[in-house]
């Protein structure tokens, strides 16, 4: 049996609180009303076939609401990060500061910071997939070190609290800075945090410390934390703003 045509998407507006509310409208053979509201901000609304495109419009302001929380919501999302080039001369941060890398040749692996340089040396030829598996090694040879220098500015603040102090672990995590396992005091900070300031480090481990103390995010695991680091959410957001 054919299938019947489809009508092509036409673009309709609405007034909702006096502000303009812009739509794709399309009509399929559906029997109920489909909406979608996107990343890009664009507003989609897919309708029975022979229903009034007036019709449609009363059913978006019904919807305005819903879909002014859902386009607001993606409006405060950080934009998407450039993905990562591994190319000579392309930043990448350590400690918090954006260091060019610099790819030279030699007979043996070898990474180290220089001045305001990552200098990558192993045998030609140079490949990006190599360049990056080189400097993730690097980042995660020096995240012990580091992450056992931060428990050491940062444990002090729990004294009192009577806990066990963490053991750390370095573990690669691409969603999440950190986890804690409160019942046998571990810790797990990934490597891509020496990326950051020593203070966004000290965050997201203090943060972790207090998991210790409070295993969830209710408030009192808040007023810990904000007792314990009161400018907190400054941390995060230089934190959430470094490109991963």
């Amino acid at each position: 049996m054919p299938r019947s045509p489809v009508a092509a998407p036409r673009r309709e507006t609405v007034l909702h609180q006096g502000q303009p509310l812009d739509y794709t409208l399309v009509f399929r053979a559906r029997r109920t009303l489909g909406f979608a509201v996107r990343p890009d901000g664009s507003v989609h609304v897919s309708a029975p076939a022979g229903v009034p495109a007036t019709w449609v419009a009363q059913q978006v302001l019904k919807r305005a609401d819903w879909i002014r929380q859902h386009l607001a919501a993606f409006a405060r999302r950080p934009p998407p990060a450039p993905a990562r080039s591994y190319h000579a001369g392309a930043a990448h941060h350590y400690l918090g500061r954006p260091l060019a890398l610099r790819l030279t040749e030699g007979p043996r692996s070898a990474v180290a910071a220089a001045g305001h340089e990552l200098v990558i040396t192993y045998p030609a030829p140079h490949a990006p997939a190599r360049t990056e598996a080189l400097l993730l090694a690097w980042y995660a040879r020096q995240a012990p070190a580091l992450f056992a220098e931060a428990l050491a500015r940062v444990w002090p603040a729990f004294a009192g609290l009577e806990l066990r102090q963490p053991t750390l672990f370095v573990r690669h995590m691409r969603t999440r800075w950190g986890s804690c396992t409160p019942t046998t005091a571990r810790i797990r900070l990934t490597p891509d945090l020496v990326r950051a300031t020593p203070g966004c480090l000290d965050y997201v481990l203090l943060h972790e410390c207090c998991h210790l103390k409070v295993p969830d995010h209710s408030p009192a695991f808040y007023a810990l934390q904000t007792r314990l680091l009161p400018d907190w959410e400054l941390w995060k957001q230089r934190l959430n703003a470094l490109p991963r």
